[in-house]
Order: structure tokens, then C-alpha cells, then sequence
């Protein structure tokens, strides 16, 4: 898969979601950038990184120091989507200081939207109107 296949953009609820797919390479980091600053340059600094499905290491995500101090600089955040894996190192690199971290799409929108969010399935205490 080539870096321009690896790396997807596409909207959920007015938010620009960009996800990361298959290996982490080179050149994957280089299209993330480039396609955050183009979000950034149209005026979106309410950004979701899904990097759940991106095999390899997170690692790279310390070569977006700039792109992600430009979204900073308009008080923007990127909200970074990744299972408990990913999670646990991106603690060990503190990198929770500069994203927040997600679990789901669907808890990093509602952060951005400043919405509750009601958990779907039978646990969820919301009842229909009869």
C-alpha cells in the first residue's frame, strides 16, 4: 500500500476524520502532514487522527511537532483515535500533552462538539417515548 493509499480523509458529523492504514512507513508521515496542513489551511482546527488500523508503532506520530503546534496556534486540537496498545505508548512518550486521546470516532466528536454522548445497546439508560 502507498502513502497516498495509507492515509484516508473523510467527514462524520462536520469533522474531518483522517485515518492511517497498513504499515506505518516513511512516507506515510510525510502524506499526514501534508494532508493536515491542507485541513489546517482550510480552516478545519478540529481534527480526528484514527490510527487504530496502522500497524506498526506510533512512534512516528513525533514527526508531527510542527503541523501539530500550527493547529495549537489557532486553539485547535487533534484528537488522536487508538486502541489500548497505542495508548499505553503514546503515555510512555507523553504524548497525551500534545493530542488527546480517544478511544472512538464517536467520544472524540462529542468532545469536539461539546455533546453528551449516550451509549448505544441495551446498557444505554435513555428510553423511547411512548
Amino acid at each position: 500500500m502507498s502513502a497516498e493509499n495509507a492515509v484516508r480523509l473523510r467527514l462524520h458529523s462536520g469533522v474531518p476524520i483522517v485515518d492511517v492504514l497498513g504499515e506505518w512507513a516513511p512516507g506515510v508521515t510525510e502524506a499526514l502532514t501534508e494532508m493536515i496542513a491542507s485541513l489546517v489551511g482550510a480552516g478545519h482546527f478540529e481534527i480526528v487522527l484514527n490510527v487504530k488500523r496502522a500497524l506498526g508503532g506510533v512512534s512516528a506520530l513525533a514527526g508531527l511537532g510542527r503541523t501539530v503546534q500550527s493547529v495549537r496556534d489557532h486553539f485547535g486540537h487533534i484528537d488522536l483515535v487508538v486502541n489500548a496498545e497505542q495508548r499505553d505508548e503514546l503515555c510512555k512518550q507523553q504524548a497525551q500533552r500534545v493530542f488527546r486521546l480517544a478511544a472512538t470516532e464517536e467520544s472524540a466528536i462529542a468532545r469536539i462538539k461539546r455533546v453528551p454522548m449516550l451509549a448505544p445497546g441495551e446498557l444505554s439508560t435513555a428510553k423511547p417515548r411512548l
